[in-house]
C-alpha cells in the first residue's frame, strides 16, 4: 500500500521532473532567433575556411552544410554564391580586427616583446590572407580601397615611444611591415623559417657587431 506521505514524494518527483523538462523546453522555445545580419555574418564565418581549403569551386550545398542552415538560407541571405564570396574577401580583407589586437598591446611592456608581438600578429594576417587569395586564384594588389598609411602609423605610434627608437617612427613602422610581409610569402621563406622571436631579436639587436676604432 501506498502511504500519504509517498504519494507527496511521488508527485513532488513528477513536479521536479517535470518542471526540468520544461524548462529546457522553454529555453529551446525562447532562443533568440539571428537577425539577417547576423545569420549572413554566422554564414560568412563558415565559408572563409572552406574557401582557403578549396577555393571557388565550393558549392552552395558545401556552404550550408559548413554553416549548419538549409541551402534555401544561403539563398535567402545572399542571393548567390558569388556574393556569399565577395563577403567572405570583404571579411578576410577587414583591417579592424587587426589593429583592435593590435591596441591591445601594452606600450609598459618592454621593447622586444612589443615588436615580437607586433610582427607575430603582421605574419599572421599576412600570412591568412596570402593562403586565402592564393585558394581563391586572386592575383596582384587586394581589391577595395587601400587603407591610408596615416592608420597604421598611428596604430604604431599607440604601442611604442619615440624614445625607444633610434629612427624616425614612419621609417620604424614600415620596416616592420615590410618585414612581416616579406617573412609571410612561402616561396621566400621555404629554404629558411623566421621565429617571431629570431626576427624581434634582430630589429632590436641588429646583425652587426659594431666595433668601437681602436
Amino acid at each position: 500500500m501506498i502511504s500519504a506521505s509517498d504519494s507527496v514524494k511521488s508527485t513532488d518527483s513528477v513536479k521536479s521532473t517535470d518542471a526540468f523538462v520544461d524548462t529546457e523546453a522553454f529555453s529551446r522555445a525562447r532562443a533568440r532567433p539571428l537577425s539577417p545580419d547576423e545569420r549572413r555574418a554566422a554564414i560568412v564565418d563558415a565559408v572563409i575556411p572552406l574557401l582557403r581549403e578549396r577555393g571557388r569551386d565550393i558549392t552552395t550545398r558545401q556552404i550550408a552544410e559548413a554553416a549548419g542552415v538549409a541551402e534555401g538560407t544561403i539563398f535567402r541571405a545572399f542571393g548567390d554564391k558569388e556574393s556569399i564570396i565577395d563577403a567572405a574577401i570583404a571579411r578576410v580583407l577587414d583591417p579592424e580586427p587587426l589593429r583592435s589586437r593590435l591596441r591591445g598591446i601594452d606600450p609598459d611592456e618592454p621593447t622586444e616583446d612589443k615588436v615580437r608581438q607586433v610582427l607575430h600578429l603582421l605574419r599572421e594576417r599576412f600570412t591568412g590572407f596570402i593562403v586565402f587569395m592564393t585558394a581563391l586564384g586572386m592575383q596582384g594588389p587586394p581589391p577595395g580601397r587601400r587603407a591610408p598609411d596615416s592608420e597604421w602609423l598611428e596604430t604604431v605610434r599607440r604601442v611604442f615611444r619615440e624614445d625607444e627608437l633610434a629612427v624616425p617612427l614612419a621609417d620604424f613602422a614600415f620596416f616592420l611591415r615590410l618585414l612581416a610581409f616579406g617573412s609571410s610569402i612561402p616561396p621566400f621563406n621555404a629554404a629558411h623559417q623566421f621565429s617571431d622571436e629570431t626576427l624581434a631579436r634582430l630589429v632590436v639587436e641588429g646583425a652587426i657587431v659594431h666595433r668601437k676604432d681602436t
